[in-house]
């Protein structure tokens, strides 16, 4: 198995190649089928053990992943397949592929963050788009849930739909301050899509006509 070496700061973690991106502190639904992800759900849930899950784009895989934990079973299905989910716990980099798993696996060491100090002001600007984006598209105020010890970049970050590769950078990122500051511009992106969406909406309720 490849969990028992541990070579300095290095560990030997299963690999799960997907097209998305993961943040420490996300929870995400996992629909698991192959053979060898069914093997890699047992080997971390037998023995407790972390794996990565990184971001695959046809033959293209990151060089930073996120570890994560299969933090609870949804559905066995009769076929073996599995409904899971996973929970981000923090950004590793990707330093060596390694081979004895049936799965993809790799010598991998976490990416702590920079000692900086978090921007207030920076904090306040995510906090009040993040509110304004979830009251237009539910149109109900709603409070960011936060995990203990997880920055505020990513918990943002993980309740909205962010384009994989504005998250990949964000989990690349090791400056919380850069990370506020890109995810600020993406809920911008976002809360101008929103209004557009609300105007376009407004508009065909009056067959196209903009109201005097």
């Amino acid at each position: 198995m490849p969990y028992a070496r541990r070579v300095a700061d290095l560990r030997d973690l299963g690999l799960f190649p997907l097209d998305l991106v993961l943040l420490p502190g996300e929870r995400l639904p996992l629909h698991i089928f192959e053979r060898r992800y069914r093997q890699l759900y047992a080997d971390c849930v037998l023995g407790d053990l972390p794996f990565v899950l990184v971001r695959a784009e046809g033959t293209d895989t990151a060089r930073v992943g996120c570890a994560a934990r299969f933090e609870e079973l949804v559905q066995r299905s009769d076929d073996g397949r599995l409904h899971v989910i996973v929970a981000g716990v923090e950004a590793v980099e990707i330093v060596e592929e390694t081979e004895g798993a049936l799965y993809f696996s790799a010598m991998c060491r976490t990416l702590p963050d920079a000692a900086v100090t978090p921007d207030p002001e920076l904090e306040r600007d995510v906090r009040d788009r993040f509110r304004r984006l979830a009251e237009r598209v539910s149109g109900a105020p709603r409070e960011l849930e936060t995990r203990e010890g997880v920055p505020l970049s990513y918990a943002v970050g993980g309740a909205v739909e962010l384009h994989p590769g504005i998250a990949q950078g964000l989990l690349e990122l090791r400056d919380e301050n850069a990370r506020l500051t890109e995810v600020r511009e993406a809920l911008d992106a976002l809360l101008t899509v929103a209004d557009r969406a609300r105007v376009a909406s407004e508009r065909a309720k009056t067959n196209g006509r903009v109201p005097h």
